[in-house]
């Protein structure tokens, strides 16, 4: 497994497994089934609604003897309805507790916006938007400070950032962000918040790195698209392996987190560092760019911030 190096100098796996829409038996096998198949590296979140079932997947790997905690590279999420600086620290707690782990490797704020506490977990207004409240990004930022500083966990982050966000907060944090997560796929392949976050030392992890197809988001899927099968049939791989392949190959600073539940998707999307893309077909792929998000701010929140 390829490895990049942290800001904090800690090595983060150039791919993992992301665990959105991954609920109940099927949740807790797919991190089993990672972990098999050579994973070291998950990515979680409060918002996913499975951390018990990720933490029984940990507690049975580590009771097995196959693994230390040490071995693993375990991120999280601080939801929106948690970003009073108040309420960071107990959001934590409940996310360890939830997890049966003593830390986090990496902590991420989950959204750039607040929502307010005591509406569940995804309030809404009458419009049908997330509900927003009026608390600045920086203060959340300088409780995820305190979690660091005092050796709670090991690196803190931001997701879904754009440049101008990331930007006024790394003039005015004392830690720097150790990582951004965004939406990177060949569609939506955002080279500026690429070049700016290489070059203020922020590493990029990328998520939904082949698209969605279906469900409430727009189609969207690496899997299928026609330049992408027809690269993969030159390697003997699939579209979905040229389109990670295209993200490991294109910046040291990346990382990926494909998602499924499916144990042979599972292998399929590993087994991606046996064979490398030409650089004219990196400038395929590169072509393919619409600046097209699936997961959009403004039809969440009603604030356009990736536009």
């Amino acid at each position: 497994m390829l490895h990049s190096t942290l800001n904090t100098k800690a090595q983060i796996p150039r791919l993992g497994l992301g665990t959105w829409e991954s609920k109940g038996d099927d949740g807790y096998n797919a991190i089993l089934d990672a972990f098999d198949a050579g994973y070291r590296s998950f990515d979680l979140a409060y918002a996913y609604g499975n951390e018990e079932q990720v933490g029984r997947a940990f507690k049975h790997i580590f009771d097995s003897g196959k693994a230390k905690r040490e071995d693993l590279f375990i991120t999280s999420k601080l939801w929106c309805t948690v970003h009073r600086p108040e309420l960071v620290l107990p959001a934590y707690q409940q996310t360890l507790k939830n997890l049966q782990l003593d830390y986090l490797d990496l902590y991420l704020v989950h959204w750039p916006f607040a929502m307010p506490v005591g509406e569940g977990d995804f309030p809404k207004d009458e419009q049908g938007f997330r509900k927003t409240e009026r608390v600045p990004l920086s203060a959340t930022w300088k409780a995820m400070e305190e979690l660091y500083e005092k050796g709670l966990v090991k690196a803190i982050g931001v997701s879904n950032t754009p440049v101008a966000l990331l930007y006024e907060l790394y003039c005015g944090c004392k830690i720097i962000p150790a990582v951004n997560q965004v939406e990177l796929h060949p569609f939506c392949q955002q080279p500026k918040l690429v070049s700016f976050c290489e070059r203020i030392g922020v590493h990029l992890t990328a998520y939904s790195p082949l698209g969605r197809s279906g469900g409430s988001h727009a189609e969207v899927n690496a899997s299928t698209h026609p330049v992408l099968v027809e690269i993969g049939k030159k390697h003997n791989k699939s579209a979905a392996q040229v389109a990670l392949r295209w993200q490991i190959q294109r910046s040291q600073n990346i990382s990926i987190i494909p998602k499924s539940t499916r144990k042979e998707r599972i292998i399929e999307n590993i087994s991606i560092f046996d064979f490398e893309l030409t650089p004219a077909e990196m400038e395929q792929i590169a072509k393919l760019d619409e600046n097209r998000h699936v997961v959009d701010a403004a039809a969440l929140f009603n604030v356009p911030i990736f536009n």
